[in-house]
């Protein structure tokens, strides 16, 4: 490996994302004979389509491939599918679009629909189920041909001239019911195989589904987004004027990037680090195998790609989300969309009416993120339950006392806020500090403070100690209770 194949593990881990390839990978894919402008305007006949459904490309082609781009092909991740006559990749990757661009010249829409497919497949499913019935019936033929001849019960006459025969017979009836059976259940196996086919291609164009595949881009996008710009905000930092070695090595700690750094191209001398293994830019830079300059150089170039490499990924879950989004709309959306929801209301889920608690938005936007219902009947532990909106089947508005009791019951008490003895101070920032899952609250009956009234008493939790708390606008006074005697503290929410 030489010092051109810098390695970016910022993107293996929090991207989201396929890692970036390396550089001898994308030029075995095509990746830069594409991006220089040198395309194959067709080899062989070939063609080559996406299909936004089930995010796979195809290749199509009319006389059989070369050894050379076989391998590429087979290399970059394509499949052999015999019974449609065609490549087909897992799913699209910038690599894969490349090499079909270099190869077919341009990528073309999928004529046929995801249904469309699965009607195929099932119609092939059945055609292997009617041969292994044929096969099954045949094997039964065979055998009825040898019993029709032999009486009912008759026994192997051990002794007679007949044995022999008779226990010929007998062993090609037994291995011809046991075909006869095989056959049936290789059978029964295609039927449930094309009805699954079917069942899969509706799944996938179901209204809940799409909305939780539409998340799950969303999500990807983000990352991509994220990793687009940290890389972004590192070339700023490489790229600023009067790059010292303090400088550079600063920058190298933030940026984890690592490269094999050959003597032959690299050469130093000792008592700089003679290693030619991979190492960090910041161990080479400490270790004076590069200066500053060599370092940015291999940096820019690194993020250069990954910017690159990543904006395509991003603009190719921007389309997805789209296309996703108009398919949803096409087919109604969500039932949570088209209705006017509040506070109150019943939604309907798994054939069961449940009252709006409340409704959870995503930060800074008016989405519905989820639903906080009235638990269902199965759920006995706790009285509250979260469903996403792609889980609603129907909507009821509520009666003005419902609204109020269900907005009643969704308001918090106000927290209590008194001295006591023996209280320990907190401020609020250090309140606000504390993990959720170390502080709580707890519903307190009335005539607990000097001014009365029902309230609630926030409690958190310390090394085995449960400490109650009483807020101020500045100040939370804490009293501390004896420690638990095993396992971590718990508190009423």
């Amino acid at each position: 490996m030489t010092a051109t194949a810098i390695h970016n593990t910022n993107t293996t881990a929090d991207s989201g994302v396929p890692p970036e390839p390396s550089e001898a990978h994308q030029r075995a894919n095509g990746f830069y004979e594409i991006t220089e402008g040198v395309a194959n305007e067709g080899l062989y006949g070939l063609s080559a389509t996406y299909s936004p459904e089930d995010n796979k490309l195809r290749l199509y082609y009319t006389s059989r491939l070369d050894d050379a781009t076989y391998e590429r092909v087979k290399d970059a991740g394509f499949k052999w599918a015999p019974s449609q006559e065609l490549f087909v990749a897992p799913m699209w990757t910038p690599a894969r679009a490349d090499l079909l661009i270099e190869l077919c010249g341009e990528i073309g829409d999928e004529d046929k629909s995801l249904v469309e497919r699965a009607e195929e497949r099932a119609e092939r499913f059945g055609e292997y189920r009617d041969n292994r019935m044929q096969d099954a019936n045949n094997a039964r033929a065979s055998v009825e041909a040898i019993t029709e001849h032999i009486p009912f019960g008759q026994p192997i006459l051990v002794g007679h001239h007949s044995e022999r025969r008779a226990r010929k017979h007998a062993e090609k009836i037994e291995q011809g019911m046991r075909k006869s059976v095989q056959m049936w259940d290789t059978a029964q196996y295609w039927k449930q195989r094309a009805a699954g086919a079917l069942r899969h291609a509706k799944y996938k164009a179901d209204a809940g589904v799409r909305h939780r595949r539409i998340k799950g881009l969303q999500a990807d996008l983000r990352k991509a987004q994220k990793t687009i710009k940290e890389s972004e905000t590192l070339v700023k930092l490489w790229s600023l004027d009067g790059l010292t070695l303090d400088h550079a090595k600063g920058i190298a700690g933030r940026d984890r990037l690592s490269a094999c750094f050959p003597l032959d191209k690299y050469p130093r001398e000792a008592p700089a680090s003679q290693y030619e293994g991979m190492m960090s830019l910041y161990s080479a830079l400490a270790g004076g195998v590069i200066d500053a300059a060599q370092a940015r150089d291999l940096a820019l170039r690194a993020h250069g790609r990954t910017i690159a490499w990543h904006t395509r990924w991003a603009d190719h879950y921007t389309n997805r989300i789209a296309y996703e989004q108009a398919m949803l709309e096409e087919g109604g959306g969500l039932v949570i969309n088209s209705e006017a929801y509040a506070l109150g209301g019943r939604v309907l889920v798994g054939g069961e009416w449940l009252v709006i608690l409340r409704i959870n938005k995503a930060r800074g936007s008016d989405a519905v993120n989820s639903f906080t219902t009235t638990a269902p009947a199965h759920v006995h532990w706790c009285k509250e339950w979260k469903y996403g909106p792609e889980e609603i089947k129907g909507y009821k508005a509520p009666e003005p006392e419902e609204a109020a009791k269900a907005k009643k019951a969704s308001t918090l008490l106000k927290m209590c806020n008194y001295p006591g003895e023996d209280f320990q101070h907190m401020t609020k920032a250090e309140w606000d500090a504390i993990g959720a899952d170390y502080k709580g609250s707890r519903d307190v009956g009335a005539n607990v403070s000097p001014k009365g009234g029902h309230g609630r008493r926030p409690r958190t939790v310390g090394a085995q100690v449960l400490e109650h708390l009483c807020l101020r606008s500045t100040v939370a006074t804490v009293s501390t209770v004896s420690p638990l005697p095993f396992g971590p503290p718990l508190f009423d929410a």
